[in-house]
């Protein structure tokens, strides 16, 4: 066995950039065709262009996996594009910083329509075609808000829970079809949200100083350090990971759970 994904397709969402663009290069490194999938289409079309230069073919697909008709017209490219789908990463989601007293039912329900809705439309219309590959597997992206959360997270942290949990029903469920569930939950990467929070300080540096001395690593994360286990979980050589919440966050949550 080797660390290699060569004839393998994978699916990621939300990967036109932050953790989701890490995880589309780190699989194309070892070797898989990926389709990336995001609602913004210059930034994922140079994800595209990234996994390209790497030697492996690309597709971008437009897409809002809230939209049930939309992640039909997804997996109806990528059946018409490539031989099959042996990998399905879910990563995209949307988060409002916001209290439970000025969120807008809106905010709410737009949370959960992506960050847990989309998902289970995303392996519903997948699992036809994961179900033909030899070793398939899905990678649900959480965080570690589901077991260690601050105020004003309330709707992303119960989705976010809610991953967890479909996860473990999932490992089961999918097993039945020979098909892999894990679920990956960061902790702070400097990406997205957090990228952005770092970004707004006044003095970036010493904030970002003040909480890389949170983490026993004595760092925050990056998209890589994500990307390579997701690869790793995905090869042959991970193929007796299943049903696992991995929480990958340099050991942050043993220090807030004390």
């Amino acid at each position: 066995m080797e660390l290699s994904l060569n004839n393998r397709v994978a699916l990621v969402t939300g990967a036109a950039q932050g953790i989701g663009k890490g995880i589309a290069l780190a699989l194309a490194g070892a070797g898989a065709d990926v389709v990336v999938v995001d609602i913004e289409t210059d930034k994922g079309q140079a994800t595209v262009d990234a996994i390209t230069a790497l030697g492996r073919k690309s597709l971008f697909v437009h897409a809002d996996i809230s939209d049930p008709a939309m992640v039909r017209g997804m997996m109806d490219k990528v059946a018409a594009e490539f031989s099959g789908l042996d990998i399905l990463v879910n990563n995209a989601a949307v988060e409002y910083f916001c209290s439970i007293e000025d969120m807008t039912i809106e905010q709410w329900d737009r949370t959960q329509n992506v960050d847990l809705k989309g998902i289970f439309l995303l392996i519903k219309s997948a699992l036809p075609m994961l179900k033909t590959s030899n070793n398939a597997i899905v990678v649900n992206i959480a965080s570690v808000h589901a077991t260690a959360t601050i105020p004003d997270l309330a709707a992303y942290a119960a989705a976010k829970g809610g991953i967890v949990a479909m996860t473990h029903s999932l490992c089961q469920d999918l097993g039945r079809h020979g098909i892999r569930a894990i679920t990956v939950s960061p902790g702070f990467i400097n990406a997205g949200m957090t990228k952005v929070w770092l970004d707004s300080q006044d003095n970036r540096q010493a904030t970002l100083e003040r909480v890389n001395a949170m983490h026993p690593t004595g760092r925050i994360g990056t998209p890589e350090d994500i990307g390579h286990f997701i690869t790793f979980a995905c090869t042959d050589l991970g193929s007796f990971i299943n049903g696992i919440e991995m929480i990958i966050d340099g050991g942050l949550t043993t220090k807030l759970h004390h």
